[in-house]
């Protein structure tokens, strides 16, 4: 788990330095098969996107300090593309446009590329793939080791199908349930769960996507995110041990009896979702 998330992270939240797009980057987890191309132009950058498919979409970009945005239309609607260069690839930051050209932001879709030639780390021992749809059961580790590399309408669908008393759990780790709410609130969808997830935390989703926008601003997003995502997988391996204490009962185990007394800690704290958003 470690492995993966610390990929990701470093994908998604290091490097400052001038972009340079250049060569083949395929896609990962939502992105699996798809691929980029990009080489430069005379004053645009040139690219070819290749859906799963394999159908080809060439476009030209404007190169930004940080890497290259376009607007590309896709079945039948123009998107708007930010290409940022990372040090093991790029992230495309995918954003549906209206017939007036105003961004739907709540249909915002991150997608990771990996460079060619870059071996990508197994996923954790626990990943399930995205549910499909609403219904049944999940377990509640599995879960909280696969959300964060799920598309944001299948987490809500994960999110229903862990029993009661483990979403509850969840909900005491208020970083986590922040990190999962942000997910939801970009579905394009309304997932049952999700009036759930939010109640008691002092915030809507258009609080929740408000306040990564902050978090994400340009001049803080670096700083910002990479404390945000530190302190999340933090929180959530405690989580992950409060689950498999809970579901094995091992009570007389050191580390399930330090989780259990940080369990009623929580319990009685006054965090929300609120709360810890408003420190970063």
């Amino acid at each position: 788990m470690r492995l993966l998330s610390s990929l990701i992270a470093a994908l998604l939240f290091a490097s400052s330095a001038a972009a340079e797009l250049r060569g083949v980057y395929n896609g990962i987890e939502a992105a699996s098969g798809m691929r980029l191309e990009f080489s430069p132009g005379d004053e645009r950058m040139e690219g070819v996107f290749f859906d799963r498919t394999g159908e080809s979409r060439p476009f030209d970009a404007d190169t930004l300090e940080t890497g290259a945005e376009t607007v590309m239309e896709r079945d039948g609607q123009k998107v708007y593309m930010l290409f940022n260069e990372e040090p093991l690839g790029l992230t495309l930051i995918a954003i549906p446009m209206t017939e007036e050209d105003e961004l739907m932001t709540q249909r915002t879709e991150a997608l990771v590329f990996i460079k060619e030639g870059v071996q990508a780390p197994p996923r954790p021992a626990r990943y399930v793939p995205p549910p499909a749809g609403p219904g049944g059961t999940m377990d509640p580790r599995a879960f909280v080791e696969s959300y964060p590399f799920w598309p944001s309408v299948n987490v809500g669908y994960g999110y229903e199908m862990v029993r009661g008393r483990y979403r509850t759990l969840i909900r005491l780790h208020p970083l986590v349930q922040a990190d999962m709410l942000w997910k939801m609130c970009r579905s394009q969808t309304s997932p049952a769960g999700l009036g759930e997830a939010l109640r008691g935390q002092g915030v809507n989703c258009n609080d929740v996507l408000a306040a990564f926008a902050r978090i994400m601003a340009p001049g803080r997003a670096v700083q910002n995110y990479n404390r945000y995502r530190r302190e999340v997988e933090a929180e959530r391996e405690a989580l992950v041990t409060a689950i498999v204490c809970s579901i094995d009962y091992r009570r007389n185990d050191p580390e399930c009896m330090a989780a259990g007394k940080e369990v009623s800690r929580r319990a009685v704290s006054l965090e929300t979702v609120k709360t810890v958003l408003s420190r970063y």
